[in-house]
């Protein structure tokens, strides 16, 4: 066994996905940045789950702990659209003890070309990895699961409405694609029967969605899988180049995100407001009863979404919903951990998996799995 460290540094190159025009004004050069090994990457709350968390993983051509070697399930959760459907890799047998990993994809809505299987990378790397401090902790996962949702018009990819038959044209507008995660995650409860014990990781677009579902779901502490519209929420979150601030964002960068916001959520900025995360007018705390761990996660190689995106969604969390960081009476309530030590570009992240996998295990190891 080759035992290497979570937050290994890499090298890369650049890929830019759909927001390829987007770059940050101020992007430090990476040579000016300290490195990696030099920075921190937990906070100093929760004492039991160490800062250099160790891993174990074998060679990758002798691994068979890969996605590939586990049972692939296509499901199709909905029938309006070819995009309504989802993946799951089963592990093995279920336990109420085990817990679910759920991907919700990125590309800004309405890229066709990210789709559910680029969850894959990371797959691989969370189930070639596991911290060491404690028994067989892939053996706490029951498996995994990538949803798929309806797009909205992409300019590079038209689409002509009056010849693309309704069931393959991309003409989604807001709630649509949330509303097919939230109908993919009734899906998967009611058929695997896992409830709330599942983490679900949301990538830039996809961790807009993740806190969407939160603010549109009923207030319930139900751990029984939904027979209507909504699903029981997750246990724990984590959302990585996220996009929360509509509006904030597309300022930062001088207009460049309203074509993609637009397209998904109307031509009125007021309607990218009522839709962003951040700016959601009640409490989560309040809606998610069951939950007891966010992670926001953003890099500092990142030139298409900037820190402060994470960090102004993670000040929202603490001062207006009551989540705790770095210990201060943390006990009995939502812990929130901001983590800003990624490495990689914006898909660069989840086309390598390493990252996805180390932030996926930190939020297993704050609900106690191989503990």
């Amino acid at each position: 066994m080759l035992c290497v460290y979570l937050h290994r540094l890499y090298d890369s190159a650049r890929i830019c996905g759909d927001l390829i025009s987007v770059r940050r004004p101020m992007h430090t050069p990476s040579a000016t940045r300290p490195s990696i090994e030099s920075r921190s990457w937990r906070s100093a709350w929760a004492p039991h789950f160490p800062r250099t968390l160790k891993i174990t993983t074998t060679s990758l051509a002798s691994s068979k702990a890969m996605a590939a070697s586990l049972k692939y399930t296509l499901h199709h959760y909905g029938s309006e659209n070819y995009l309504q459907k989802l993946g799951v890799w089963k592990i093995g047998a279920t336990s109420e003890s085990k817990y679910w990993v759920i991907y919700i994809h990125g590309g800004a809505w309405r890229d066709p070309r990210i789709a559910h299987e680029t969850f894959t990378p990371s797959i691989d790397w969370i189930l070639r990895t596991a911290p060491t401090a404690a028994g067989d902790q892939v053996g706490s996962i029951a498996g995994f699961a990538s949803i798929d949702y309806r797009l909205s018009p992409h300019p590079q990819f038209p689409q002509d409405a009056a010849t693309t038959p309704a069931h393959e044209y991309r003409g989604a507008r807001h709630p649509d694609h949330l509303d097919d995660v939230r109908s993919a995650l009734v899906f998967l409860q009611q058929t695997y029967s896992f409830g709330s014990n599942y983490v679900l990781v949301g990538h830039s677009a996809g961790g807009a969605l993740a806190f969407q579902l939160l603010a549109t779901s009923p207030s319930s502490s139900s751990d029984t899988p939904s027979t209507t519209a909504h699903p029981v929420l997750p246990t724990a979150i984590v959302g990585f180049e996220g996009l929360y601030d509509f509006t904030g964002v597309d300022g930062r960068y001088g207009g460049a995100y309203a074509p993609f916001f637009r397209g998904a959520f109307g031509d009125d900025a007021v309607d990218w407001d009522a839709a962003a995360p951040i700016k959601f007018a009640g409490s989560y705390a309040e809606k998610w009863a069951n939950g007891k761990f966010i992670l926001l996660g953003s890099s500092p190689d990142d030139t298409l979404v900037d820190e402060p995106e994470a960090e102004n969604m993670a000040r929202r969390l603490r001062d207006v919903d009551g989540f705790v960081e770095e210990g201060r009476g943390a006990e009995g309530k939502k812990k929130l951990l901001l983590l800003k030590d990624l490495r990689g570009d914006h898909d660069e992240i989840w086309k390598s998996g390493e990252h996805v996998a180390r932030i996926v295990w930190i939020a297993l190891r704050e609900l106690g799995v191989g503990l």
